[in-house]
């Protein structure tokens, strides 16, 4: 019998916006993020930033880290590393350090991993 493994399960945050949630604006913060609603706007952090897979982000990323299971449309930059689990779908370009795409990823858009 399959296990349900919870891939998110190693990257706790401090905040969360619920499913219930829909942020519209500029949001920043030091220390960690997860979204599992709808965000519209941009973020730019020195933090960690998780991505719910039932999440909706429509704007800019510029943080550390990033986590996605979700659905963005719009440019990440992560400078340290971004990690795209299975549920992802990103419309739009990426710059970072350090990749990881799982297999089922959607990405449309351009890769640039010279940040260091």
């Amino acid at each position: 019998m399959p296990q349900n493994i919870d891939p998110y399960k190693d990257y706790p945050t401090k905040t969360t916006l619920s499913t219930n949630t829909v942020f519209d604006g500029v949001m920043k913060f030091k220390d960690s993020l997860r979204i599992n609603g709808e965000f519209k706007g941009k973020i730019d952090s020195e933090g960690l930033l998780v991505l719910g897979p039932n999440s909706k982000f429509i704007g800019d990323i510029i943080c550390d880290e990033v986590i996605a299971g979700g659905e963005i449309r719009g440019n990440i930059t992560a400078r340290k590393r971004l990690e795209l689990f299975e549920t992802a779908k990103v419309f739009g370009d990426i710059k970072t350090a350090k990749l990881k795409i799982a297999d089922g990823v959607i990405f449309e858009g351009k890769c640039d991993m010279t940040l260091k």
